[in-house]
């Protein structure tokens, strides 16, 4: 028996340009015609809640939340009949998401994915631009632009109000990004002026002298500066631009929030480039999962971390 002739459908464009909600529209359709359907959407996009597809005026599909291809593979082999198969957020997913659409296109299915084709910085996202050139169809939505009201390009990533820098990773977790739809005239994406500030960040579990800090990073020649919640953002900065050589010393959560809607996380993270960390603990009760868990906030925003103290002992 010969297969069914497949179909890739792409629907894709910047943000706010409805491609959630087109995929719904036509997972919908199919399903009124009685065909067996699969959805999946990235677990990392959990905005409105898991388990659903959701556009951002709250229509929403029954999706399977995955991380991997591998999850979705199990997924398939419970459901071998299914005759098309939709995937939202393709551009959160790893590299093997193009094989997978290709394998169940070959194999007779009708794949419907939706996602970016830029990234915030107005770049290609992998992998839609090759999906795009695989597809039997092609769908580029465009959204509006907040500022002009012309066609939006690209998303604009905004961080306390103001334009993301280029070097920021493509996925921020936990920092306190926004997202507008923004026209090539008033797309913007800042460049660091802070290339030749040296910092040391140093985050700990509990309050810290100075000469406990000097101890611990061997530093002498670096001034010593208290980051907390209540501290000014422009006093800070102005403390980096005018030292070039400093030691930030955080005891508090990477999620307080300096000004506005930014954290100390979100300043870390725009000046990870001229940052090295280094955790502090104790060993108490709870800490050590604390730690971990800051060690990883750390990792998946793509920053540097030197080294880590527990008592005293590099781990």
């Amino acid at each position: 028996m010969v297969n069914p002739i497949g179909r890739l459908e792409v629907i894709t464009g910047s943000m706010f340009s409805g491609k959630s909600e087109e995929l719904i529209r036509r997972i919908r359709r199919a399903k009124y015609a009685k065909q067996k359907i699969v959805v999946f959407s990235p677990s990392i996009d959990n905005r409105y809640g898991e388990n659903k597809v959701y556009s951002h005026n709250k229509n929403n599909v029954e999706a399977h939340s995955v991380q991997t291809v591998e999850q979705m593979e199990k997924i398939m082999l419970d459901n071998v009949d299914a005759r098309v198969i939709g995937i939202d957020e393709i551009q959160f997913f790893e590299p093997k998401i193009v094989d997978f659409c290709k394998k169940y296109v070959d194999l007779g299915k009708r794949i419907i994915v939706a996602g970016l084709d830029l990234d915030f910085r107005a770049k290609p996202f992998m992998p839609l631009p090759e999906l795009m050139a695989m597809a039997d169809e092609v769908n580029k939505l465009s959204a509006i632009c907040t500022v002009c009201g012309k066609a939006g390009y690209a998303s604009q990533r905004l961080i306390n109000g103001e334009p993301a820098y280029e070097d920021d990773p493509l996925v921020l977790v936990g920092a306190s990004e926004n997202y507008e739809a923004r026209c090539r005239i008033h797309h913007e994406v800042r460049i660091r002026d802070h290339k030749d500030v040296a910092l040391e960040i140093i985050i700990s579990t509990h309050k810290m002298d100075n000469s406990k800090i000097y101890d611990i990073l061997n530093i002498r020649e670096y001034e010593i500066f208290n980051l907390e919640k209540n501290v000014l953002l422009s006093e800070l900065k102005e403390k980096i631009r005018d030292t070039n050589k400093l030691i930030l010393n955080i005891s508090d959560s990477l999620f307080s929030i300096i000004e506005r809607e930014y954290t100390i996380l979100d300043f870390i993270t725009e000046y990870r480039k001229n940052a090295n960390i280094t955790i502090v603990s104790e060993t108490k009760n709870g800490l050590e999962d604390y730690v971990q868990t800051i060690y990883n906030i750390l990792k998946n925003n793509d920053l540097k971390i030197k080294n880590v103290f527990i008592d005293n002992l590099s781990k």
